[in-house]
């Protein structure tokens, strides 16, 4: 005589439609973010010191132009480097014309790097030299004209140019500084400190 199975058996579970299928998407999604986590790791990690250096081409110093090493500065988001000086030059000569100085032209080589995101406006008529005597002297309109140099330059993210800024002193002036500013980063309400680089 057979006795009947009293053991209760509640229902099997059962799981929606497509439940196993989403399980596996996600675990599959899951390990595809773990292993690319570790490469955008890298990407950011501000170690430089591994990465090679761009190949400038060198430019040769003008005609009694000094070549001081060293003097950089920052303001906002620009990085400035003197790479030329000269001071007590009497004249000044372009295409179209020529002039001489009220005082002595100071000339002043800079590199400008953007080191922001967002574009960088130079404005060549807030630049200052600073002489020994405590002067300070906004570029030259006519020099700066007859050489072709910028008046207001847009400096794109990550970009990189080179220019002269002309000054007009009085005769026997030296030169302590120049004042070199960047414009102001989104978001600013004042102005940046500007970078005071000391010459020669």
């Amino acid at each position: 005589m057979r006795h009947a199975d009293t053991r209760t058996r509640g229902p099997r579970p059962r799981h929606p439609a497509g439940t196993a299928r989403t399980v596996t998407a996600l675990a599959g999604a899951a390990l595809a973010l773990a292993a690319a986590l570790p490469l955008a790791g890298c990407s950011g990690s501000g170690d430089t010191a591994s990465l090679p250096d761009y190949k400038i081409p060198a430019e040769k110093a003008r005609e009694d132009e000094a070549v001081p090493g060293g003097k950089t500065g920052k303001s906002a988001d620009m990085r400035f480097t003197v790479v030329g000086f000269r001071e007590a030059m009497t004249d000044v000569m372009g295409t179209h014309a020529s002039m001489n100085a009220k005082g002595a032209f100071t000339r002043v080589r800079v590199l400008a790097v953007n080191t922001g995101r967002d574009i960088q406006v130079f404005d060549t008529w807030r630049q200052r030299l600073v002489t020994t005597d405590g002067g300070t002297y906004s570029p030259d309109v006519n020099a700066t004209m007859i050489k072709r140099q910028p008046e207001r330059l847009s400096v794109g993210a990550s970009m990189r140019v080179e220019f002269d800024l002309w000054f007009d002193v009085p005769r026997g002036a030296k030169t302590r500084a120049v004042r070199l500013y960047g414009s102001p980063p989104v978001g600013a309400t004042t102005d940046p400190a500007p970078a005071e680089i000391r010459l020669p």
